[in-house]
């Protein structure tokens, strides 16, 4: 028994030895081995009876908590206001992070309001007359096709919406507007067809399309006309007929006139009754008092808007309805019932837009008077126009001063409801160009009058040939082309000036055939000179400067402040509010004019500016590219500058 014991004691030790020897070994052990030796009922080095060596798991078993005690850390005192310390810190965290967001966001800049706008509110329109624009196939008359080629032109210059003049057959006057046919084209322009293609592919590159329609009157060879004369069931009252005074064959049924001053009445042999034209002779006016007459111009507007196009241009508006009752004293124009009218159309444009998902423009003129024109845009509460065209800037010329631009831009934008859409007209085929109108300061002027027209508030239209300056023909080269009949109404509607070659690049046709003939200068006024390098910046890069300086919010939302300076120098401020400010300054004088803007408006004008845009004959020495002083703007005559200044985070106040 006593040997047993002796072996036992020393095999304890033994055992020890080795475990002490394993903690020894070199760094070739795993440091992570967790393996102990346990002696139980004594200590090492006694007479233990027996010993184990716990590898392991076995070990960590034995030093995890056991349930009891992590209870008693549960409830220690010390460890719950520790774990409610945490708690309260980490909400008290949270809200404070919370309410760092919320200042932040109230307390920074706030990104400014940019108004939604619909393509009519953002495009430059370009009025093309068809029949002058490009010849496709050497018949001497422009025409679709010819539109269709030079659609890379256009993106060119940052124009994105065409306006055709009228395209109907007709009975070959001159303006084209007394249709024989509604609903057809003109097969000296092309056809139905044709003209699907190019609303198609301006649709594809992003640019939109408007046509002209003439909706007061037809021609007297319009087949509703030979059938009204004759009564022929509903085309009887398609048109304005009267008897005369006392059923008297010779005396209108009242005093009438016409827009040149003449009776407004013509009597019909056939039908032995007047009818009604407020234009001329061979232009009888439809009757808006018949109910299957407006039905049936209701599906004429449908039928081209599901041709494709994106809008339509009403012609002549003021005349389209007429006191039912004939009185003497009632005028002809602005009768309520055309503003009804036009509403009624207005319903056609945004059900088609609803159905295609594509917006569709009515769009008109605010010819004559301007507070009655003002009830295009609505009446009775019901919306009528989208844009009215203002026609003031067509009486500009050389004697014009800024003071009369101001009262015009200033009377137009105040009659002009709020939030409905102006636009403008420097030019058309009923007035002399804006080159000749500018006497012998036009090739100075015709930047000038481009930046006011493409700064203005509102859609600026250009008619086409005026971004080169195209002038009017004169009477001697109508006579010469055997075209004497056509003076005056042909001098604003030559031949486009394309390049200096033959015919101005309009046509291969011999001339002789040509529809009119090209004006003299085309030589030196054309697109291809206006391109060509080592010219200098030309009227045409100049205006396509302006197209994309329009695209600046202020510009194109912004209010508008006129400055009355005198009577050569016109000044607007343009500003929308959080974005950045402009002020347009134009000398129309023949002399030079030194101008303080801040000193007499330090509310709407900062001291100090950048120049954004200057006309190409302004030189560089002329003002300083940064920090212009605005207390003295010094301008040379013929001269235009846009200074620019950062957006203000609020709205300034304008005395």
């Amino acid at each position: 028994m006593a040997g047993n014991g002796r072996g036992t004691s020393e095999e304890t030790a033994a055992l020890a030895d080795k475990a002490g020897d394993i903690e020894r070994q070199d760094d070739t052990v795993d440091d992570r081995d967790e393996s102990t030796v346990t002696f139980l009922n004594g200590k090492s080095g006694g007479n233990e009876k027996d010993s184990k060596v716990l590898i392991g798991k076995e070990y960590h078993e034995k030093s995890c908590l056991t349930k009891d005690e992590l209870a008693q850390f549960e409830n220690d005192p010390f460890w719950k206001r520790l774990r409610l310390a945490l708690f309260a810190l980490f909400w008290v965290a949270w809200i404070l992070m919370l309410l760092s967001a919320i200042i932040i966001i109230l307390l920074a800049p706030r990104c400014p309001h940019r108004a939604k706008m619909s393509w009519w509110q953002q495009d430059v329109i370009y009025k093309v007359d068809v029949a002058a624009f490009l010849d496709s196939n050497e018949d001497g008359h422009g025409d679709l096709e010819g539109v269709f080629a030079k659609l890379d032109y256009f993106s060119q210059i940052g124009v994105k919406t065409l306006w055709l003049t009228p395209m109907f057959p007709t009975s070959h006057s001159f303006d084209r507007s007394d249709a024989t046919d509604f609903m057809a084209i003109d097969e000296r322009f092309g056809n139905v067809d044709q003209l699907r293609r190019l609303a198609k592919q301006m649709n594809k590159i992003g640019m939109h399309l408007i046509i002209d329609l003439v909706p007061n009157h037809s021609s007297k060879n319009h087949s509703w006309f030979q059938k009204s004369v004759k009564r022929e069931g509903d085309f009887a009252n398609y048109y304005v007929w009267q008897s005369g005074k006392e059923n008297a064959t010779g005396a209108p049924p009242n005093s009438w006139k016409n827009h040149k001053g003449e009776s407004a009445w013509t009597y019909n042999e056939e039908r032995k009754q007047f009818y009604l034209h407020q234009l001329d002779t061979d232009q009888p006016d439809l009757n808006y008092h018949d109910a299957k007459l407006k039905e049936e111009m209701a599906e004429i507007i449908r039928f081209w808007l599901a041709a494709g196009v994106d809008g339509i241009h009403i012609s002549h508006p003021k005349y389209l309805v007429e006191c039912p009752g004939f009185m003497e004293d009632h005028s002809t124009t602005f009768f309520n019932g055309t503003f009804r009218l036009l509403s009624e159309w207005r319903d056609i444009f945004d059900s088609v837009a609803e159905k295609t998902s594509r917006p569709r423009l009515l769009i008109t003129d605010a010819d004559g008077d301007l507070t009655k024109a003002v009830n295009y845009y609505g009446f009775d509460g019901k919306d009528g126009a989208h844009v009215v065209i203002s026609q003031q800037l067509q009486q500009l010329n050389d004697k014009t001063t800024a003071m009369d631009i101001s009262a015009w831009v200033t009377t137009w934008d105040r009659d002009v409801p709020h939030g409905r859409q102006k636009a403008w007209a420097l030019g058309s085929g009923d007035t002399s160009r804006i080159a000749t109108r500018m006497g012998s300061q036009r090739n100075t002027r015709v930047d000038l009058m481009n930046m006011m027209q493409m700064l203005l508030p509102g859609t600026p239209i250009l008619y086409y040939g005026d971004e080169i300056g195209m002038e009017d023909i004169t009477k001697s080269e109508l006579d010469s082309a055997g075209k004497s009949s056509e003076w005056p109404f042909a001098r604003s509607r030559s031949p486009m000036q394309w390049t200096g070659q033959s015919n101005a690049g309009f046509s291969k046709a011999n001339t002789s055939m040509l529809y009119l003939p090209v004006h003299s200068n085309y030589p030196s006024i054309n697109v291809e000179t206006e391109f060509a390098d080592g010219r200098g910046v030309s009227h045409l890069e100049f205006l396509a400067e302006l197209t994309k300086l329009r695209n600046k919010e202020s510009f194109l939302f912004g209010d508008i402040y006129t400055i009355a300076t005198s009577d050569t120098v016109l000044a607007f401020v343009r500003e929308a509010h959080g974005f950045e400010g402009f002020l347009v300054v134009i000398n129309f004088g023949t002399g030079a004019e030194t101008i303080s803007f801040n000193r007499n408006n330090p509310n709407l004008v900062p001291a100090k500016a950048t120049v954004q845009l200057t006309t190409p004959n302004l030189q560089a020495s002329d003002l300083q590219k940064d920090n212009v002083v605005t207390t003295q703007i010094h301008l040379e005559a013929g001269r235009g500058v846009v200074l620019k200044w950062p957006g203000k985070e609020q709205k300034r106040l304008i005395d």
